[in-house]
């Protein structure tokens, strides 16, 4: 009974740790579509620059969430874009669509 247990909190946590990982993966696409970065990196200093960009991103979008929680997802999302490319961790025309 005792290891039942022990087997069963183990694939709790297993799957606790996976759900973790999803979300994880599918805010990075999330970022990534919203900034207009491929989802498969070209080359090793686009691949840095990349990660320094979503990183800001993220850090960015935290801080406006914080300081004006009445802006809806995709305008604080647009914000914290532009903000990206006010601080030069994106080409101006990178990734625009319209």
């Amino acid at each position: 009974m005792f290891t039942f247990i022990i087997g069963l909190s183990a694939v709790a946590i297993a799957a606790s740790v996976g759900v973790v990982l999803v979300r994880s993966t599918q805010r990075k696409q999330i970022i990534r579509q919203t900034l207009g970065i491929p989802i498969d990196d070209c080359n090793t200093i686009q691949s840095a620059q990349c990660h320094r960009a979503l990183r800001e991103f993220d850090a960015i979008e935290g801080r406006i969430r914080e300081r004006s929680p009445h802006l809806s997802d995709t305008q604080r999302r647009e914000l914290a874009v532009n903000l990206v490319r006010a601080n030069g961790l994106l080409p101006i025309d990178f990734g625009r669509t319209r």
